[in-house]
């Protein structure tokens, strides 16, 4: 990882909201676009080590500040656009999506917070999604195969791409997953770009995930992993009322806000079944941190 500069540090800790410039490092530093998505997902180890980084030099970042914007903080939603919310897509997603959409369209990328737990449920809450607009102005996509738009709305939800990234994790290398997930995706607003009469669209995202290999997780000894899956067991959260307080020394792999205790950065510990390679639900900048493109036809 590039050396990053005591000032770095010291400007988000006199920041008011150190999060912009986290995501301006994030998209400036780490996740740089390649066409090849080989090397391009590489760049996971850099955002590993970043954030680790973080968690060593300004923990508060996720016991704290994290959860207190994810909170707090509620988007604001323009009827006049069509609101696409993509399930699970992550800004290593929206670096490629805005690289390829720029070609044809004005594009450009911000950032939003999950809701916490960084969970789809609580995203909707949050939001209050089901109120958003009159019923008719919703469409949901959950078969890439077999959606057409006979007339704008307001509101789509895509299944996609955390259902793709869930069937795909049996059997399949995780590249394989990504990359599948991805494509499909870029598929998918192209093709609403074209079916769209507006001549704007806001894609959103409820929530990103953690990858679950070695190599992009920060490291635990194996008592600790023991200790924390009992506490947490396959997921990445679990309301405290169902199993008290976090035990003694456990307090560096977990956060406790607002009634749930919490995965804290990418602390992982081995799992069964869907979600063993993709994990969200936790506190870390990716499931967290959610993009916003905001695309212009021209």
């Amino acid at each position: 990882m590039k050396k990053i500069d005591n000032l770095f540090v010291l400007e988000l800790i006199e920041a008011e909201n150190p999060f912009p410039h986290i995501w301006q490092y994030m998209v400036e530093e780490i996740w740089n676009y390649q066409s090849e998505l080989k090397d391009y997902y590489r760049q996971e180890k850099q955002m590993r080590d970043f954030e680790l980084f973080l968690v060593r030099a300004y923990d508060e970042i996720f016991t704290d500040l994290l959860p207190k914007y994810c909170t707090g903080v509620e988007p604001n939603f323009d009827e006049d656009t069509t609101n696409l919310f993509l399930d699970s897509l992550s800004l290593r997603e929206a670096v490629l999506l805005q690289a390829q959409l720029e070609d044809e369209y004005d594009v450009e990328l911000d950032f939003s917070y999950s809701a916490l737990p960084s969970e789809t449920v609580f995203y909707k809450e949050k939001i209050s999604y089901k109120n958003l607009g009159s019923s008719d102005s919703h469409v949901k996509i959950q078969d890439l195969n077999n959606f057409s738009l006979s007339e704008d709305k307001s509101f789509i939800w895509s299944d996609f791409p955390d259902a793709r990234l869930e069937s795909l994790s049996k059997g399949r290398t995780v590249l394989d997953a990504v990359s599948t997930a991805y494509k499909e995706i870029e598929e998918l607003v192209f093709s609403l770009m074209e079916q769209l009469e507006g001549s704007k669209i806001t894609i959103r995202s409820d929530h990103g995930f953690v990858r679950h290999q070695p190599d992009y997780s920060f490291s635990m000894n194996s008592s600790d992993k023991k200790e924390v899956k009992n506490l947490l067991g396959g997921g990445r959260f679990i309301e405290e009322d169902q199993v008290g307080e976090v035990p003694e020394g456990m307090e560096n792999y977990i956060v406790s806000y607002n009634g749930y205790h919490m995965a804290k950065g990418r602390y992982v510990w081995p799992v069964s079944g869907k979600y063993k390679k993709f994990q969200h639900g936790g506190v870390s900048l990716l499931e967290c941190m959610t993009p916003v493109l905001q695309i212009k036809k021209r």
